[in-house]
């Protein structure tokens, strides 16, 4: 399993490509970078997108994801509510952020609380961790490697005061859904640089272990 991350500096939003080596076959978490950079990156990895994983609704981390579902076909993956919440702009900060109304198709599967995805052998389990948005999940890669979002980041967490929010949420989901992972779990952020569950548990002044 390979992963390949692509920064927009614009608001510092991280874009995630992982892929098989073997099969070259990917997924891309959060295309809030230009599709346009994605699929060169693709491009020169050989890389075939085949899903779009979204670990919750803000613009930041939509931006391009329509474009990439029209030019990859790829299949796009979410949980409940943020399949509803991507289509909102009143939810999904659009208007804000863009400056026009973004809307989006519903998520082609919807993965549960818990549930496990399975590309080419690379396991992906989906965590519910509401807070940022009552739609927000993570995605723990063969129990390895966590793609947080906005819930969990480097010596700090996600804001809680955008609609669907919610501060106590945001402290459970992280205290009693991502602090239970193993301490060796690199967690890569929708913001920032990478960390660990367990250099979090010790450092973050907003939520220790």
């Amino acid at each position: 399993m390979k992963i390949k991350t692509l920064n927009n500096f614009y608001n510092d939003e991280n874009t995630y490509i992982i892929y098989d080596e073997n099969t070259k076959n990917g997924i891309v978490i959060d295309p809030g970078y230009k599709d346009e950079g994605i699929l060169k990156s693709a491009v020169d990895d050989d890389i075939n997108i085949k899903y779009i994983f979204i670990t919750h609704c803000h613009y930041d981390h939509i931006a391009y994801m329509e474009q990439l579902r029209e030019k990859t076909n790829a299949l796009l993956v979410s949980g409940d509510n943020c399949s509803v919440n991507i289509g909102n702009p009143d939810i999904n900060h659009s208007v804000t952020g863009l400056g026009y109304a973004l809307s989006a198709k519903k998520s082609d599967i919807i993965l549960k609380d818990g549930e496990e995805f399975n590309m080419d052998g690379i396991n992906i389990k989906c965590i519910y961790t509401p807070g940022h948005t009552n739609g927000g999940v993570c995605y723990l890669f063969n129990n390895e490697k966590l793609f947080s979002g906005d819930t969990l980041f480097l010596r700090s967490i996600g804001r809680s005061d955008l609609p669907t929010g919610n501060g106590r949420e945001l402290i459970n989901s992280i205290e009693n859904k991502l602090y239970n992972l193993n301490d060796e779990i690199e967690v890569f952020p929708g913001h920032g640089g990478q960390t660990s569950i367990g250099y979090e548990k010790k450092f973050n002044m907003f939520v220790k272990g």
